[in-house]
Formats: C-alpha cells, sequence, structure tokens
C-alpha cells in the first residue's frame, strides 16, 4: 500500500522559497545514498582495505613479504593484472574467497604499493563476479 503525501506550504510562506528547501533536501538525499552505495561497493573504503589487508596477511603473507610487491621489476602492471594475480593465487593457497574478498585484496594491494588507478568497474559500479 502506497503512502501519500500532501505537501502544503505554510500560509504566506514564498512557494519559491519552498521548492529550493525541498530540491536541496533531496539533492542532500540523493548524495548521502550515492556516497553509501559507493562505500558498501569497496570502492577502497577503509573497511575493505582493512579487511584486505587481514585476509592478506593471514592467507598470503607466510610466503609474501614486502619485497615481492616493493621489487623494481613487478609483474603487474594495471589494476586488473593485479586482481588476476589474486585470484589465481587464492586458489594456489585453497583459500576460497568470495568476490568482496578479492577486491578487497586487490584493493588493499593496489593502495599499499601499487596505486594505479581503480577502474569504473570496480569503484564505480557493482562488483563483477568471478569466474570459478
Amino acid at each position: 500500500m502506497q503512502a501519500s503525501v500532501r505537501f502544503r506550504p505554510r500560509m504566506g510562506a514564498p512557494i519559491r522559497g519552498v521548492l529550493t528547501r525541498g530540491a536541496l533536501t533531496i539533492a542532500a538525499a540523493a548524495l548521502l545514498a550515492v556516497t553509501q552505495a559507493a562505500g558498501a561497493q569497496g570502492g577502497g573504503g577503509q573497511r575493505d582495505l582493512a579487511r584486505g589487508q587481514s585476509l592478506y596477511e593471514t592467507s598470503c603473507g607466510g610466503c609474501h613479504d614486502r619485497s615481492v610487491h616493493g621489487r623494481a621489476e613487478r609483474s603487474a602492471r594495471t589494476y586488473e593484472e593485479i586482481r588476476s594475480y589474486v585470484v589465481r593465487w587464492q586458489r594456489e593457497v585453497r583459500a576460497s574467497w568470495q568476490p568482496d574478498d578479492i577486491d578487497a585484496v586487490t584493493a588493499w594491494l593496489n593502495d599499499r604499493y601499487y596505486r594505479f588507478p581503480c577502474p569504473t568497474t570496480v569503484c564505480a559500479a557493482p562488483r563483477a563476479s568471478v569466474p570459478r
């Protein structure tokens, strides 16, 4: 059942001022929704970075240290290549990570070592599924 909302400006209030306040309220709500959606998608938010670091240190840190990612000649040359290595190695160690976990580890590695631009497919759109 839909609720109907009737808007009545106060007596004597200029309608232009009421509409401006209403438009500002709508714009603020839209901005809040976009900001929350971006945070939920994991576009490098601090929560995802911390989760990515934790997953990496737990599953990968035993074999990989800073020298793997800090060396001058790196294997990964793009954000997508970092992600492909994360997908490959999580399978190798049988980590069984979900797409969100893979994205979190990729974002953390990129933030910590690589600094490649984050593609819109990860940072501005819903997550893509990882082929299994």
